[in-house]
């Protein structure tokens, strides 16, 4: 009986070519023909925020291009996973955009990606790929793990086994070999190598992953090194759109909204920001898509890195804190909000490099946008590998404003709220699971300090991993960490959030006098 019931009950149809004219007349679909599109970009790292950012802006500038634009269809592979690539071959790379906010959706079928693989099992290869004299431009996304970059110098840590493994292969694992292997056959091949544009939250993105690709390429050749330096460009980017991950939820209104199946949805905000370094050659009309190329993108980057990104790391570890499970949730605590306002005010704006007026207008721009209660934005997600992003995002300007004898107060506490994570345990007296890379390190640290605030304070900011050189005025800072630590420890986080917003002393003061 159960095998009869299943028979009768038909199969939903599923997000394909086929069944695009099938949807609904209010979801935004591809203005081109979809299947006459070839791949002229090459995308390293087929996760969400790529099919939310980049790929999106690239299918508004097929649209503008019209006819001329099918040249800039996107290979976009998962370097690790099968999961993106088993859901979207089936849509032949078709997937579901909602932009989400207190308003509403806006849903848009993004067509843009030409051709979706798994790298590791892909037969053309990467490599084979980049050297395509098709491939015109190459993206990437990988996260900051994903260049192997040794945190003290920010250049290729040449002693990851990863590198090791993948010097002198001809299918390299990491993207660096990858791309430093196509742009071998390319020079090989005599061909005009593609622009590589990280479109990662790195420092001087381009700068840095050009000095990866040099170190890498210098393992093998030097005169491969140096084609590459004089030959490929490495434009620098700042990419700003929040992408949270996708829930069951997310997928069931997706299905219900488009009445079929859509494997592979992804879920954003409305905002969106593309700035990229100006360059020579061939590129999509990314600026008919909302893209900006300018001549310098570091205030930009600057001011995202501090404003957005510093601001949701101070969010996410204080948020954690106080058991909200989302940025949303965590910004609509008065309290908290006076706390981030403070921090984005008094001591991040003024490290950006931008007129006061334009970095105050972004800080209301962004509470708004962390405010929209239609984007779950889990606090855990977004404080992952905190201790490869404390630097750029927290430490840097703290590093400044110490310098100009500025106060920060808000600085000391989302890095005091950050150490607090790992030194908490859960019911059963074990470590509470947070995901970082030197979790392991971090976890020791906290055992080895105990419950001593100054010594816990004084070796975390030994801590070269994270910290580097010590900051300027370092036994202020280890006072004012100490004080900090030792008031989450021991007192309520409200409390603690008030006393750092009026700039009060709760219990002892640190260092001991």
């Amino acid at each position: 009986m159960s095998d009869a019931t299943s028979s009768d009950t038909p199969a939903k149809r599923q997000l394909c070519r086929e069944t695009l004219r099938e949807l609904p007349d209010n979801i935004r679909l591809p203005r081109y023909d979809v299947s006459r599109l070839e791949a002229g970009i090459l995308h390293f790292g087929c996760g969400a925020f790529h099919r939310a950012h980049q790929a999106l802006v690239t299918q508004r500038a097929i649209e503008a291009e019209g006819r001329k634009g099918l040249r800039w269809g996107i290979a976009s592979a998962s370097l690790v996973r099968t999961n993106t690539p088993d859901a979207l071959r089936p849509q032949q790379g078709l997937y579901t955009l909602l932009e989400r906010s207190a308003k509403g959706n806006h849903v848009e079928v993004v067509g843009s990606l030409a051709e979706v693989v798994h790298a590791p099992s892909d037969e053309k290869g990467m490599a084979a790929r980049l050297a395509d004299p098709n491939t015109r431009i190459v993206t990437l996304t990988i996260t900051d793990r994903g260049y192997f970059l040794d945190p003290s110098t920010h250049r290729l840590n040449v002693e990851d086994d990863a590198i090791k493994e993948d010097i002198g292969k001809e299918r390299p694992a990491t993207a660096i070999g990858s791309i430093v292997r196509g742009l071998e056959l390319t020079r090989k091949a005599g061909h005009t190598p593609p622009v590589i544009l990280c479109c990662d939250n790195l420092t001087s993105n381009g700068a840095t992953l050009r000095q990866a690709v040099l170190d890498f390429a210098a393992l093998e050749s030097d005169g491969l090194s140096q084609w590459i330096e004089g030959n490929v460009q490495f434009p620098n980017t700042m990419v700003d759109r929040i992408a949270p991950s996708v829930s069951e939820h997310d997928i069931e209104e997706t299905d219900r909204l488009l009445g079929m199946h859509d494997a592979a949805p992804v879920v954003a905000e409305p905002f969106l920001d593309w700035v990229i370094e100006d360059f020579d050659g061939p590129r999509p009309a990314w600026d008919k898509g909302g893209a900006k190329f300018v001549s310098d993108v570091e205030p930009y980057e600057i001011a995202k890195l501090r404003l957005l990104n510093g601001t949701h790391m101070l969010l996410a570890y204080v948020g954690s804190l106080a058991g909200y499970k989302t940025i949303a949730e965590a910004i609509a605590d008065p309290l908290i909000k006076r706390l981030t306002e403070r921090f984005m005010r008094s001591e991040q704006g003024p490290t950006v490099p931008v007129a006061h007026s334009q970095s105050e207008h972004y800080i209301d721009e962004l509470l708004k946008r962390f405010e929209n209660p239609a984007i779950h934005h889990e606090v855990g997600r977004v404080g992952r590998n905190g201790s490869l992003k404390l630097a750029t995002r927290l430490l840097e300007p703290m590093r400044y404003n110490l310098a100009e004898r500025r106060d920060t107060p808000c600085t000391i506490f989302a890095i005091a709220a950050w150490i607090r994570g790992f030194s908490m345990l859960d019911t059963s007296g074990t470590a509470i699971h947070i995901d970082d890379p030197n979790k392991d390190e971090i976890y020791r640290l906290c055992r080895a300090t105990r419950e001593n605030p100054l010594l816990r304070a004084e070796t975390f900011l030994e801590y070269d991993e994270v910290f580097g050189e010590g900051f300027p005025r370092q036994e202020k800072v280890t006072g004012e960490l100490a004080q900090a630590i030792n008031n989450l420890h021991r007192y309520d986080l409200r409390e603690v959030i008030a006393a750092t917003l009026e700039e009060t002393i709760l219990g002892r003061r640190y260092p001991q006098q």
